[in-house]
Formats: structure tokens, sequence, C-alpha cells
């Protein structure tokens, strides 16, 4: 797994808005779907990687997922990205998920049907498109992740 060298991860100064339930099934609600989104906003260290790594225009989102909350299996379509890049062709965009610390009992992220446990942070998976992925957050402490979407250089 990739790595970028972050300091230590510190929930503070960062703008936290709701984020709303999707429709995910007659099991997942606003109580179990509950988290928050940071818009535009990252550690200093994720900037400067996402500008050696990704075309212009590319985005990024901080998530924090509070204990008991679920982000059910999906794929992404790329909504944001591509309003903003209106000539992006999916099959070309790549969504890097990147680890904001070390793992903690209860944190779970599942990548192609395949578990994710025992990351450090900084560590990155790379979710192509139409790869399906889910979170949880089964622990006793807020999880922290983020996602930078693009295009490769």
């Amino acid at each position: 797994m990739e790595n970028i060298k972050l300091k230590n991860f510190k929930d503070k100064g960062w703008t936290w808005i709701g984020r709303p339930a999707d429709n995910y099934g007659q099991y997942y609600h606003d109580a179990n779907t509950n988290l928050w989104v940071s818009y535009n906003e990252a550690p200093s260290e994720v900037t400067k990687f996402a500008e050696q790594t990704f075309k212009k225009g590319w985005i990024v989102t901080m998530i924090k997922q509070p204990p008991g909350s679920f982000l059910p299996g999906h794929t992404d379509t790329h909504y944001k990205f591509r309003l903003k890049n209106k000539h992006a062709r999916l099959k070309d965009i790549v969504r890097y998920c990147v680890f904001l610390q070390d793992w903690k009992p209860g944190h779970y992220f599942e990548l192609d049907y395949k578990p994710l446990v025992s990351w450090s942070k900084g560590d990155i998976c790379v979710i192509k498109p139409n790869i399906h992925h889910r979170s949880a957050n089964a622990g006793d402490e807020m999880k922290y992740t983020l996602q930078i979407t693009g295009i490769l250089n």
C-alpha cells in the first residue's frame, strides 16, 4: 500500500458538514449512516501529494465517521468531480482513500469485497470506477479518512 507521510491528524479547525443519508435500503437511515464531510480541506501533506499525483482539477473530501455509523456497500459515480470536470470520462477517474489515523479496533473498510484493517496513518488504497466498497465504525472513537478524486498525471 502506498503511503503519505502524515503528521498526527487533529480534528481541529476543519469545516465539518453533516451529510444526509443516501437511499441504501430498508436497514439504513439517518441514525446509522450519520457522518460528516469537509470539502476542499486537507492536511498540507495530502495537498502536496495530490498536486504531484493528479492533473489539475482534483478534489478532496475528508470524512468523519462516528461510532455506530455505516457507509453501506456502493460504487462511486464521482458526481461532484464530473460537475467540475465536464469532459472527464468515468473510466479515467481515480479515487484514493487516505487513512488519516492508524487503524483502531472496530474501524473497517472494504474494497472489492475484501476487508481492510490494520492500516497505518497515511496509507492509501485506490478505488477505481465501479469497484464496490463500504465503511463502518463499530469502534469507540471517531474514524477519519480522506478521498482524493481526479485523473492521474
